[in-house]
């Protein structure tokens, strides 16, 4: 089968029409549509129905998502074994959600880069539940999380404990009243949120809600405001641009990095996490003072 038959069907699957699919695709719309008929043609059933102008999944298109996103995956990781330079000798596909890798990734990434560059990586970032089913399907080496597996077949090593502050750009000891105007939620993960909820039951809500720490740092920035974020990130506009909430406790998050138990690149994945805790990327050194 070709494989941009299933390339086609999650294009439009994501635009959820067929000319912005086409548009992505560089192709014309007659072209788009009869690739989706051709893949139904294979499959056997209709992959997506019309309902009041809005193009949706059949049942089978919805089942048809998660293999074809799988398929695509090995696909590109198969191009990049066999397209391996002589100097490298090992694809690592390595995940993580949007926020760790702000936190941690970005700069193992470099590290790795400079001490193993024999190894091809290959980056990814999703969200925890799709990083755990890509490590199930084989498609993913290795996956930091915030919450480890329960899956017997995987392995969850905690690797380190990032320190998330409440800061402020005023100087305001009370964190409800910190919270009160702008502040912005960061998806740092379950047992975050219901430290959080529990910490703090009847705080206002949320002027913005994203997975990415640096958005919210932009933004609390440009208009003011409140988060919660790592040490580490605010570090350089402590004390001028931002204030920790002194009242405010700290709360800590575990780091797992996450692996299938029978994957064959156990070696390379060992010399990675020891490579993560040894720049302990995402331990924050936070200075006594600030540790309340």
């Amino acid at each position: 089968m070709d494989i941009e038959l299933l390339r086609t069907f999650l294009e439009v699957k994501n635009t959820r029409h067929f000319g912005k699919a086409a548009e992505n695709l560089y192709l014309t719309q007659a072209a788009v549509s009869a690739r989706v008929k051709q893949l139904e043609n294979i499959i056997g059933a209709q992959l997506f129905t019309r309902f009041r102008n809005n193009l949706q999944l059949t049942v089978t298109g919805e089942r048809l998502v998660n293999h074809a996103e799988t398929i695509l995956i090995s696909w590109e990781r198969a191009k990049q074994d066999v397209s391996l330079k002589k100097k490298q000798q090992q694809v690592i596909a390595i995940g993580g959600t949007s926020g760790l890798w702000d936190l941690v990734l970005q700069d193992t990434l470099h590290a790795m880069h400079t001490k193993y560059p024999e190894l091809a990586v290959r980056a990814e970032s999703h969200g925890s539940d799709t990083l755990i089913r890509h490590l199930m399907e084989r498609t993913l080496d290795l996956a930091l999380v915030y919450e480890p597996s329960k899956i017997t077949d995987l392995s969850s090593v905690e690797i380190s404990t990032s320190e998330l502050i409440l800061v402020c750009t005023t100087q305001i000891d009370n964190p409800e009243e910190a919270m009160a105007k702008n502040y912005v939620s960061i998806d740092w993960g379950l047992n975050f949120h219901m430290s959080y909820a529990q910490l703090f039951p009847d705080a206002a809500l949320p002027v913005l809600h994203t997975t990415l720490s640096r958005i919210a740092l932009d933004f609390i920035l440009k208009f003011g405001g409140s988060a919660y974020l790592p040490y580490r990130l605010v570090e350089p506009y402590m004390d001028t641009e931002l204030f920790q909430v002194t009242n405010a406790p700290v709360i800590s998050r575990k780091i797992y990095a996450c692996f299938h138990k029978d994957n064959l690149k156990y070696k390379e994945i060992e010399s990675i996490l020891a490579l993560i805790q040894s720049l302990e990327v995402s331990v924050e050194d936070i200075p006594e003072e600030i540790k309340i």
